[in-house]
């Protein structure tokens, strides 16, 4: 007598959503240098600790001067300032600009005592006498004042905010050289099934042996979607085997997905695994490509069964297990754009099941986008 089950009570697909949202697969926290902060997620507000800049600096080269000696000054009435030195940027003034002086000045350099403005090096002459100064200018032109960036005290980041290249640059800024961000969750990856053999080996076509695609395909899957992959080896139809694969990758792992094994067949073992040995919280979804999916528990760690076929699994990881760990990883939820099209063809279907067609869209000649299936089987 066949021991092969069937799918009795098949979960909709929201009833799905909501078994894989309610696992357990947040990572915590930990802390990380500002080298290895890329596209990372910050977990705890950050507030300045000082000024940026933290001194009033000259915004272009020129000439550091006192504002109101320049009034009245233009093209054909220039001023002649009396040049008293030369500040530096990395270096601390070591003249003062009293009325009627001025101080070359570079880019990013302090601001010496008694200027309150710049006077660009483009309008300005020197001569034997000093600096002709040939254009008036206001207190603070060209001139960044401390904190301008940021104020000691204010809010620079706070939790949640992705770092990209820009955030980074603030927080060197701020001298900040270790950050608190949102763990990646391990995620495992065990494919499943006697014929599979890993890509570049030998293949005997002949016995009925596939590559395994899923392995890195899915592992590719949960890096973009904010997590840390971790391969495993390949696992056969062994009921032992399988059970020391799962509690490995369960006991490393803050979320273990296999692919393959999820079917109601006699051979399909993991299950039973999952059945016998953890909690088996989902067995089947009514969605197509993808019906054969479990969802449930190995020890602390949470499990998702994926189908053995490419297509299946991708659709069932893309749909239901990326967001989780995307939000495990602290990120938002993926944007995704409607296309709005005409079916060039006619399709038939009838099993009661959410469909999810994989479609190309071509635009005809006279703008409409036309919506051809690509549907190619699970596979």
């Amino acid at each position: 007598m066949s021991d092969r089950r069937e799918f009795r009570d098949l979960a909709s697909p929201e009833e799905a959503r909501a078994v894989v949202e309610g696992l357990d697969v947040d990572p915590g926290t930990e802390t990380v240098g500002l080298a290895d902060a890329r596209d990372r997620v910050l977990a705890e507000r950050v507030d300045a600790t000082l000024d940026v800049p933290g001194f009033d600096r000259a915004s272009m080269d020129g000439y550091a001067v006192r504002a109101r000696d320049t009034f009245g000054a233009g093209e054909t009435t220039p001023e002649t300032l009396e040049l008293v030195g030369t500040v530096h940027a990395g270096a601390e003034p070591d003249v003062v600009v009293d009325a009627g002086t001025a101080a070359e000045i570079s880019t990013g350099a302090v601001m010496p005592e008694g200027a309150d403005s710049v006077v660009m090096v483009e309008r300005t002459t020197e001569t034997d006498g000093g600096v002709e100064i040939r254009t008036a200018v206001t207190p603070g032109e060209n001139v960044m004042l401390a904190g301008a960036d940021i104020a000691a005290g204010a809010r620079a980041l706070g939790p949640g905010t992705r770092l990209t290249p820009r955030e980074i640059g603030l927080l060197s800024a701020l001298g900040v050289d270790e950050i608190p961000v949102e763990s990646r969750p391990r995620v495992g990856i065990v494919s499943t099934g006697d014929e599979l053999v890993r890509p570049g080996e030998p293949l005997d076509s002949a016995a009925g042996e596939i590559y395994d695609v899923n392995s890195n395909t899915v592992a590719a899957g949960v890096e973009d979607a904010g997590g840390d992959p971790v391969l495993y080896p390949h696992a056969g139809d062994d009921f032992e085997a399988m059970e020391r694969l799962l509690y490995e990758a369960a006991e490393e792992c803050d979320l273990v997905l296999s692919s393959g094994s999820t079917s109601a067949s006699a051979v399909d073992v993991i299950y039973r695994v999952i059945e016998e040995r953890g909690d088996l919280r989902l067995h089947g979804v009514a969605v197509k490509p993808g019906k054969p999916m479990l969802v449930g528990t190995i020890g602390e760690s949470a499990y998702v069964g994926l189908p053995g076929y490419p297509v299946s699994a991708l659709t069932i990881f893309r749909t239901f297990v990326a967001p989780v760990i995307r939000d495990a990883a602290g990120l938002s939820e993926l944007r995704t754009a409607t296309v709005t099209g005409e079916m060039a063809v006619g399709e038939r279907y009838g099993e009661g099941r959410l469909r999810y067609m994989p479609v190309g869209l071509v635009e005809d000649g006279t703008g409409r986008t036309l919506v051809y299936p690509v549907d190619k089987g699970s596979g």
